[in-house]
């Protein structure tokens, strides 16, 4: 493939720059630092405002901790890509929130990450970029791995050319070519010499994972918080026997008779989840329904690549006896989760029942006497599971609701979804 001039890049960027711009998609940028000339080419040649809502550049660790609201495991990684994906997404939807308060079905969030070349570096040491694209039913992530000698100048226009990628391909505008052929099938000039002196190219990875409507617009509405009322807040359920990028997913309304309710983030369901599930189904002769929130207290929502992790370590046990439904919701909050699920009796660890009645854990606008007057309308109850590693703090008054489970009835090994992660992360 002949080299085109730097006049025929230039001239077909700018051509693929007004075709965003002509499209109704807009978008909110978060870029790390590499490849944040991107924003400023965007911008610079007029009508930028088509297509830009907002762009943050997270620099520091702090700015970084900031932003996602909390500190990420890795700051380079597709997950976190991801994470600044989402948040860039909720800042879109609130942005074009209209007077009738609905947000806009083009706005899109961008995340990208990167570790590129630096002065004095240490031998060994990995240039990664990382692109991750939100969007109303579909989150998709791009990775590159950069093997070849470059420049940190010539790694910024790598980056940068990626990250416009992920917005043309979303906008359905015609990709430009990155530079030296990466990612082409005959790029030329790239990569490292193998063993037997062919030259391996450097390649993007790419995943996705869509969703149907009705969880896209669990995102989308306005979620459950301490500031917005529980009506707000949605329910869809999943079918495992159909793929969830379904046109519709299943109605759920309340008069349907759910007895049990364990709640979590299942990142991944493991072994102690099972038996505490196994253990409530069989003392109340009644299957589980597991309910997963998208939008989280202080952490940013769940994107729909790690929903469907977390889906696959569920769906591994649809056919034993425990199982019931899978919900998705938009309720972080177990006040919002009683009033979407009442008369039921929901499955909490020692953790979460540490927080379950105290006031801070709402805001600060109920108190200990109002929770518990909630939960008794609702008529809600808790089946609690004590760990070793924690010291649980039980006030009378709460008993009425709770049953707690003792630590020598629970087979409790030390396992949790965390250790699971670092494990697989590690490897």
């Amino acid at each position: 493939m002949a080299d085109k001039s730097a006049a025929d890049e230039n001239s077909i960027l700018l051509e693929r720059i007004f075709q965003i711009h002509e499209s109704p998609c807009k978008v909110v940028l978060a870029i790390t630092g590499g490849g944040a000339e991107v924003i400023g080419e965007l911008l610079r040649h007029g009508s930028g405002s088509a297509t830009v809502l907002d762009a943050a550049v997270p620099y520091g660790m702090k700015a970084m901790d900031r932003f996602l609201g909390r500190k990420p495991e890795k700051y380079c990684s597709e997950k976190t890509a991801r994470s600044m994906a989402m948040v860039a997404y909720q800042r879109a939807l609130e942005l074009s929130k209209g007077s009738d308060g609905s947000a806009d079905l083009d706005v899109i969030g961008i995340g990208a990450t990167c570790k590129l070349k630096a002065a004095n570096e240490r031998e060994g040491r990995k240039h990664e970029v990382h692109v991750a694209i939100q969007a109303y039913r579909e989150t998709g992530v791009r990775t590159l791995e950069l093997t070849a000698d470059r420049t940190r100048e010539e790694e910024e226009k790598i980056a940068a050319a990626l990250i416009f990628n992920v917005l043309a391909h979303h906008c359905g505008v015609p990709e430009i070519d990155l530079p030296n052929g990466i990612g082409t099938k005959d790029g030329i000039g790239t990569g490292i010499e193998t063993a037997e002196g062919e030259r391996e190219r450097e390649k993007i990875f790419e995943k996705y994972a869509s969703v149907s409507g009705a969880v896209g617009d669990l995102l989308r509405q306005q979620s459950c918080s301490p500031e917005s009322p529980c009506e707000t807040a949605g329910v869809a359920r999943i079918n495992f026997d159909e793929a969830i990028d379904t046109e519709k997913s299943p109605e759920y309304t309340k008069s349907e008779e759910i007895k049990l309710v364990f709640s979590g983030s299942f990142d991944p369901c493991h072994k102690n989840h099972v038996f505490m599930a196994k253990r409530a189904s069989k003392k109340y002769n009644s299957p589980v329904h597991f309910e997963i929130s998208l939008t989280n207290v202080d952490k940013p929502p769940i994107d729909f690549i790690s929903l469907d992790q977390r889906l696959d370590s569920l769906r591994k046990y649809k056919r034993e006896a425990f199982m019931g439904g899978v919900y998705l919701t938009n309720a972080p909050l177990f006040l919002q989760k009683a009033d979407l699920f009442p008369n039921s009796t929901f499955i909490i660890g020692a953790d979460t029942f540490n927080r379950l009645f105290d006031a801070k854990y709402y805001g600060g606008i109920e108190d200990t006497a109002a929770i518990l007057r909630s939960f008794q309308e609702k008529n809600v109850r808790f089946m609690v599971f004590h760990r070793k590693s924690i010291k649980m703090s039980v006030n009378p008054e709460v008993l009425e609701f709770c049953e707690i489970i003792p630590v020598d009835e629970y087979e409790d090994d030390g396992t949790s979804s965390r250790e699971i992660r670092r494990m697989r992360e590690n490897k």
